[in-house]
C-alpha cells in the first residue's frame, strides 16, 4: 500500500469513492450533487499550499482509500490546524494499511505547512465505535462530540422534529 498525492486525473476515481462513502454513510437520504462534489474535490487538488487529497493505493493500483484535508488558522488565532474533510477507505480494504498509511502522510503534509494540530472528525456515522478505536489507538485524543438533529423541511422552512 503506497499513499500519493491525488490529480486532477484522479477525479473519477475520487468520484466514485466519494460517492461509495455517500452511500454508506448517514448523508445518504440527502441527493449526491456530482457538480458540486467535483468541484469541490477540484479545488483540494488545486491548491496544495492549503489543501491536499491523499489516494491510498494497493500494489494493484486500484485506490483502497482517500483523505482530504486543509489547512485553516483558527477563528481566534493565527495558529494554523490541519482538518480532514474526507477520510474514507473501502470496506473491502478496512483492515488494510490504508487507514494508517493516509493518516501518517495527512500527519507529514500538515507538518510541513506548519500546523499545530490535527483535528479528524467522524460525522458520516460508519463504523463509529471502530474509527473512534483506531484513533485512540493513533494517539488522538478525544475532545468533542458530534450531534445531529434531523429537521423536518416544510416550504424551504427546517422545523425540528420530536
Amino acid at each position: 500500500m503506497k499513499v500519493r498525492l491525488a490529480q486532477a486525473q484522479d477525479l473519477d476515481v475520487m468520484m466514485a469513492l466519494s460517492a461509495q462513502m455517500h452511500q454508506e454513510s448517514r448523508f445518504r437520504i440527502y441527493p449526491l450533487n456530482p457538480k458540486k462534489l467535483s468541484a469541490s474535490l477540484a479545488k483540494l487538488v488545486a491548491n496544495p499550499r492549503v489543501a491536499c487529497i491523499l489516494l491510498a493505493e494497493r500494489s494493484q493500483g486500484d485506490v483502497a482509500g482517500m483523505l482530504a484535508g486543509y489547512v485553516i488558522d483558527y477563528f481566534f488565532s493565527d495558529a494554523l490546524v490541519a482538518q480532514d474533510k474526507y477520510f474514507y477507505v473501502r470496506p473491502d480494504c478496512r483492515g488494510s494499511s490504508a487507514a494508517l498509511k493516509l493518516l501518517i502522510a495527512f500527519r507529514r503534509w500538515a507538518e510541513n505547512r506548519g500546523a499545530a494540530e490535527l483535528c479528524i472528525n467522524m460525522s458520516v456515522d460508519i463504523e463509529a465505535r471502530r474509527f473512534d478505536k483506531f484513533m485512540t489507538h493513533m494517539s488522538f485524543k478525544s475532545c468533542g462530540s458530534n450531534f445531529v438533529l434531523p429537521l423536518k423541511q416544510t416550504g424551504g422552512l427546517a422545523q425540528a422534529t420530536g
